[in-house]
């Protein structure tokens, strides 16, 4: 049982909120307010919604110079900065030190670091040869105590891994969400000189090569549970959908229909994979049973439908087809019923992702001789442009949490990189860059 003790104290910039609970910390909205309830957290709260939580990342002095400091530095902030949940804040040298020593700052210093920042992140790390360790402790800016707190002591090459892992479970401790950062993203890449799958950091570290086929690999999909990755690739018999186990790297055939398949994309249960395949002559929708094998005929039309997607209750799913002469965005029910046409502003859209909480459906749109990222709800409400200035937008990604975006794209260059955006358009940055294409993303969970 929760026992829960709440001040308020009228502000110029809002509401100052104390809330006091013997539990970890959670986040609830009441209304227009959010209250985080935690061990003695203080959070100011605008009257119009909720606030970022202010996070001040107290390292050691010698944090800039040592490369393992650094590097520790360097992904704790990238990720504070990255979880919409917290913004990255400065305070001065003498706040800080109190905040590492554990003692009380004076009440000049208390003030100021009470302004500048909610909790300070406190941390150490030291590489002792092939180890990585690494003390973390979130401490309370008003009061100096201790909230939260998490060691690691792991191999040298797990240390971006437990960072991520770390600041996921700040977000959990300290908003009630679990962040993204220790996700993987699949892709295609061409700079072997073949399109092969890979996998990286959702911040573009630690990129891994899955498959080495020499011929083309094509629409990587992360299963629900992280453990397969569905793909399809190319042999002299044509494309097949190809299965890779993360754990033992096996790849293996799963789906060799007699015509072209394209287009993987998972159920939510991961009980089904819908596909797009030419099997009865002409490019349909189809729905593959991963257990029984079994595929099942969605769409019956004489023109192409492809690059399928479900909505987060797997009762529907988004499709492109050019029925009407020219490709749009359709919505189905899984039985191939209720169709109908979402999408009427724009030539040519493909490419349709649907968020996790259903709300928006990403897709990619023909504007003059370049596509662009746009945003629609499920109901037609929109369209909502993203990420405009970038050419030669692909195959946008949803993240498990729905509040970002990964993309192919280019900007200034002839090769396609991979991009974040958050769905608001903001936060837009590179991460996976190579000397050739990175295109087709997906999150792992």
């Amino acid at each position: 049982m929760l026992f829960v003790r709440r001040f308020l104290s009228r502000r110029p910039d809002g509401w100052s909120v104390c809330l006091s609970v013997a539990a970890l910390v959670s986040l609830a909205v009441f209304g227009h307010y959010v209250f985080a309830q935690g061990r003695g957290i203080y959070l100011t709260i605008s009257e119009s919604g909720t606030r970022l939580i202010k996070v001040c990342v107290a390292g050691p002095a010698e944090a800039k110079s040592q490369p393992v400091l650094r590097t520790t530095r360097e992904v704790l902030e990238f990720d504070i900065t990255q979880s919409n949940r917290f913004r990255l804040v400065k305070a001065g040298p003498e706040v800080v030190r109190s905040a590492r020593l554990g003692v009380r700052a004076s009440r000049r210093d208390a003030i100021k670091s009470g302004r500048a920042a909610d909790v300070f992140v406190v941390w150490d790390a030291s590489r002792n040869g092939s180890g990585f360790t690494f003390k973390g402790r979130v401490i309370d800016a008003r009061t100096q105590k201790r909230v939260f707190s998490k060691d690691f002591s792991v191999p040298m090459a797990q240390q971006r891994a437990v960072l991520h892992q770390f600041v996921d479970e700040l977000g959990l401790m300290l908003s009630g969400r679990s962040g993204t950062a220790h996700c993987k993203i699949a892709f295609v890449s061409d700079w072997t000189g073949h399109k092969e799958l890979f996998s990286a950091d959702y911040d573009g570290h630690d990129m891994r090569q899955w498959t080495s086929l020499s011929s083309i690999v094509l629409s990587p999909a992360y299963s629900p549970r992280g453990d397969r990755i569905a793909f399809i690739s190319f042999e002299d018999s044509g494309s097949n959908l190809s299965m890779l186990d993360v754990v033992s790297g096996r790849v293996a055939e799963v789906l060799d229909c007699g015509g072209a398949v394209a287009s993987p994309v998972w159920s939510p249960d991961g009980k089904h994979i819908a596909v797009a395949t030419s099997k009865s002559g002409n490019t349909d929708i189809y729905v593959f049973d991963v257990v029984s094998e079994k595929l099942t005929r969605l769409t019956h039309s004489k023109s192409i439908e492809t690059s399928p997607t479900f909505a987060p209750n797997g009762r529907s799913i988004a499709f492109m087809s050019d029925r009407t002469g020219r490709p749009q965005i359709y919505v189905m029910s899984i039985d191939g019923s209720g169709l109908r046409r979402l999408t009427f502003e724009g030539k040519h859209n493909e490419s349709p992702a649907w968020s996790p909480d259903g709300s928006l459906i990403a897709y990619m749109s023909l504007v003059g001789d370049a596509f662009q990222l746009r945003l629609i709800g499920p109901d037609g409400e929109g369209p909502y442009a993203l990420a405009e200035g970038l050419s030669d937008c692909e195959s946008p990604a949803w993240s498990p949490d729905g509040e970002k975006l990964a993309f192919s794209a280019k900007k200034g260059s002839s090769f396609s990189s991979m991009y974040l955006i958050n769905r608001d358009g903001s936060g837009l940055t590179k991460t996976v860059s190579v000397l050739g294409n990175c295109t087709e993303p997906s999150w792992s969970p």
